[in-house]
């Protein structure tokens, strides 16, 4: 592992570390979008979207550019791609059903316990 760069790392995890940032990235997924088709999306008001983009931005998750006379924005999927797979295999591993995390320590004794589950499949 590289050197651990704290002040970058506090910046991108606390970036995400916010459901309206987190629900402006999933929307985004698909295709640009102005800061209207945003807030339209996510239910919020468009002050509340655009403080927000301008966090997305600072940590380049998320690019803009202008497109006639509106402005788009878009992910940065060579930054928000990589992390996806990584909280993606993070997820699979340590938050089963996705109700909670599990600590390493604990994961073992879970996975014993699910593994002596009876599972019943009618046909």
């Amino acid at each position: 592992m590289k050197e651990f760069s704290n002040e970058a790392y506090y910046l991108i995890f606390s970036t995400l570390a916010n459901r309206t940032r987190l629900a402006i990235i999933d929307t985004l997924r698909e295709l640009p979008k102005t800061i209207t088709e945003i807030s339209t999306a996510i239910k919020q008001e468009q002050t509340i979207v655009s403080t927000n983009l301008k966090q997305l931005e600072k940590s380049a998750l998320v690019t803009s550019e202008i497109s006639g006379n509106k402005q788009l924005y878009s992910l940065n999927r060579e930054i928000v791609e990589p992390l996806a797979h990584v909280l993606e295999l993070h997820t699979a591993k340590h938050c089963p059903g996705l109700r909670v995390c599990i600590p390493k320590e604990k994961l073992k004794e879970y996975m014993k316990k699910e593994a002596a589950k009876e599972t019943f499949i009618e046909h």
